[in-house]
């Protein structure tokens, strides 16, 4: 008889615990708001989520580096509205300084105000964003453009003048100009790309598939021209790049006036100012395909994060069900504890 008591304790305190470990659960369940607390409770939602926590991570990088990209695109747009305004201001001064009303006295303080915008020029051209050059390719340690001791334009430590380009996008110079095998890639030309979510591809050289990445970097020699010097209408030389194209023309406005060179220069002038404006409109072009791309990210962070919710989320109604099943299981097991258990202490051991 006491063994059968004992057994039928044992079996009673075992539904006892198991109805309130249950009730303990389905009361955390709804205070948490989560449908399951291991993944063994329900490896394939679990499975799913930890997978799109996965993807989420990935998109919320990819978001922040575009949202990083748009900071810089728009100090890059600043720093070439800068530049095409230097330039607009010089092509005013020279228009001037072609005017039959000015005499040499006018034209040499239009000559200085040349000289001071070209100044201005220099340095928007080596303008800086988070410690990065925007337009020094892939050389972040030094400013990218100098002049050299006769007051040429350098890039990387190259004369603008002496850089070519070739079929294949990359920069060259010859280190012999009288030997045409001598050719050499100008250092730190090269282009920079970044992980947007487009599907990046590495080649087997290391470099970025332009087709699965953003180009981040703007070249400061298409922006400012580069190249050997080109005959103007009038006969004469003019540089093919903005800085030394505006220090001819400061030195061909001073006394005595050289009207042909003036009006070659101011034609190039124009066709370098046009060159910025293009550029210009190809970085809003990649500023709209960011924002295009961040708009995107964000609504598969959205749709991800629903989506996890759904896995292991749980339903407030349903647990509120569970809850009250619960606590009619718990007072049915009381109950039955005051039916099938002995009155007393005293009864048990008896």
């Amino acid at each position: 008889m006491r063994i059968a008591q004992r057994m039928v304790s044992r079996n009673y305190m075992r539904t006892l615990n198991t109805s309130l470990s249950n009730r303990a659960e389905s009361l955390k369940r709804g205070s948490d708001g989560l449908a399951f607390f291991k993944l063994s409770e329900n490896v394939a939602d679990g499975s799913r989520a930890m997978h799109i926590q996965e993807e989420r991570y990935q998109s919320t990088q990819q978001l922040a580096n575009v949202e990083d990209l748009m900071s810089e695109l728009n100090s890059v747009d600043s720093n070439m509205a800068s530049i095409h305004s230097v330039l607009q201001s010089v092509q005013e001064k020279t228009l001037m300084a072609l005017s039959d009303n000015y005499g040499d006295d006018k034209r040499e303080v239009l000559a200085k105000e040349i000289g001071k915008l070209k100044e201005q020029l220099f340095q928007f051209a080596n303008s800086k964003f988070s410690g990065k050059y925007l337009f020094g390719g892939t050389n972040n340690s030094t400013p990218p453009f100098t002049a050299s001791d006769d007051g040429k334009l350098m890039f990387n430590g190259v004369k603008v003048e002496d850089i070519f380009k070739e079929n294949d996008g990359k920069y060259y110079y010859l280190t012999d100009p009288n030997d045409p095998n001598s050719k050499k890639e100008v250092k730190n030309s090269g282009d920079i790309y970044a992980d947007i979510g487009l599907g990046l591809k590495i080649s087997s050289d290391m470099q970025a598939d332009p087709r699965t990445a953003f180009k981040v970097s703007f070249s400061g020699l298409e922006l400012l021209g580069f190249g050997e010097s080109v005959e103007g209408k009038n006969g004469t030389q003019v540089p093919n790049n903005a800085y030394d194209l505006l220090t001819e023309l400061e030195e061909a406005i001073k006394p005595p006036f050289d009207r042909n060179k003036a009006e070659d220069l101011q034609r190039q002038l124009i066709k370098s100012t046009d060159n910025v404006g293009m550029a210009r409109t190809d970085m809003g072009t990649r500023y709209n395909f960011l924002d295009k791309i961040k708009t995107q990210l964000e609504a598969d962070i959205d749709n991800m994060s629903e989506t996890e919710s759904r896995l292991i989320s749980s339903d407030p109604a349903e647990e509120a069900i569970k809850m009250k099943n619960c606590e009619y299981v718990w007072m049915a097991v009381l109950q039955l504890g005051s039916k099938v258990l002995p009155s007393s202490l005293l009864d048990y051991l008896r």
